[in-house]
């Protein structure tokens, strides 16, 4: 895939993330901020296991190939807040303390973003948690199992842990 033809097909501008989403089975979205060029190579920041890194053109070509780029989140904001966007998504270059839960390549588009530091994901998750922990509840209620309402109450803890990381952090 032609990097340079993401650009201009969707008219990409400095602190523009593409969400990104696993060729099959894709369930979670993977967020790369577009930070403008270096000579004539497009440079991307994106926050990954091992840290928050630029991504090369070449390693970008990479990750295409198993991650399909589906959406645009363009930055609003006026140029004066899209350029410190692209500082804030510098600034963070070399960074290694991702985590599934609380930091992740989500909250990092976000922060660049917004300056919020926060998951969509994450909170999907603890809902998740959350409707499971009611249906596992009503279970242990009406069967009377001690099992199944301490499973409730630890799905509770999950749901509710998870949606303050995604938001709180």
């Amino acid at each position: 895939m032609n990097l340079h033809r993401i650009i201009m097909s969707n008219n990409l501008r400095e602190a523009d993330a593409i969400v990104l989403r696993k060729k099959i089975l894709g369930m979670v979205d993977h967020f790369a901020i577009f930070v403008g060029y270096r000579g004539n190579n497009p440079i991307f920041v994106a926050n990954y296991k091992d840290g928050v890194r630029e991504v090369s053109n070449s390693e970008m070509k990479e990750v295409l190939k198993t991650l399909q780029p589906t959406a645009i989140q363009k930055f609003k904001g006026n140029e004066y807040q899209r350029r410190n966007a692209t500082r804030r998504a510098l600034s963070r270059v070399g960074e290694r303390a991702y985590n599934y839960v609380s930091n992740n390549c989500e909250h990092f588009k976000n922060w660049v973003h917004t300056g919020e530091h926060r998951s969509e994901q994450v909170n999907k998750a603890g809902n998740i948690a959350l409707t499971v922990a009611t249906g596992t509840a009503v279970n242990a209620i009406v069967n009377k199992s001690a099992k199944s309402g301490a499973i409730a109450v630890g799905l509770l803890l999950l749901g509710a842990f998870l949606k303050d990381v995604a938001e709180n952090n």
